[in-house]
């Protein structure tokens, strides 16, 4: 299911399906005479990167191989799925290994549980799009960034796979000035900030009196 997600995010993103096996998809992208591959990967296991780099050049197609810019501006995003989030950190040096390994394609390890694969059933790249830029979804994942959900994937997905484009919602800006009054509103120290305004910038004793007050407050606010 992931790996149908992520080749659906390429295509949305120009780039054209070549050629296909049981574990590697080869994209191409060209825009005039520059071209971008990209190969998506299943692993079944953590391999070394010698052995991705090996594996990705033996099963690409002869137009690949032939290119010059083939292996220079290829990404190799490989999918690995884990047990359990918590996994990452034994396999996290070697995870690390394979993307910092200079040689032949830019690599990309997407770990995933079977969890999140489930929370993405029946999702497009559009839905991918939504779940990233919901506030809301991103308090949860915030609060528990090892929990599965439909955030947690969306969220390495862009990450592990930085070449593709979020779309931004176009808002109309708010003046700084307006977006601290309403902060300050709803933490209600709306008092407090008209004595700042209006304190003399000379006066010693009314600021350690203000700073008083403010250190009061924040004890007051802390939960026993």
């Amino acid at each position: 299911m992931l790996k149908r997600i992520i080749s659906n995010a390429l295509t949305e993103q120009d780039f054209s399906l070549v050629h296909e096996s049981e574990q590697s998809s080869y994209f191409l992208r060209l825009h005039g005479e520059a071209a971008r591959f990209a190969i998506l990967y299943e692993m079944t296991e953590l391999q070394p990167p010698e052995a991705l780099n090996e594996t990705a050049s033996l099963g690409a197609p002869k137009e690949f191989v032939e290119h010059p810019a083939f292996k220079k501006n290829c990404d190799l995003i490989c999918l690995l799925k884990l047990d359990k989030l918590a996994k990452f950190k034994e396999l996290e040096n070697r995870i690390f290994a394979i993307e910092e390994d200079a040689y032949h394609y830019k690599k990309y390890v997407l770990y995933y549980t079977k969890e999140e694969e489930d929370c993405l059933a029946g999702f497009e790249f559009a839905d991918l799009l939504r779940t990233i830029s919901d506030k809301s979804q991103f308090d949860s994942y915030k609060n528990s960034p090892l929990s599965s959900s439909t955030y947690s994937i969306a969220a390495k997905i862009f990450i592990k796979i930085p070449f593709l484009i979020l779309s931004h919602e176009k808002r109309e800006l708010v003046p700084l000035k307006l977006q601290a009054e309403a902060a300050i509103a709803e933490s209600e120290l709306t008092e407090l900030y008209k004595k700042v305004q209006d304190l003399p910038e000379t006066d010693d004793v009314a600021t350690d009196d203000l700073i008083k007050e403010l250190m009061k407050n924040e004890l007051e606010n802390i939960p026993n």
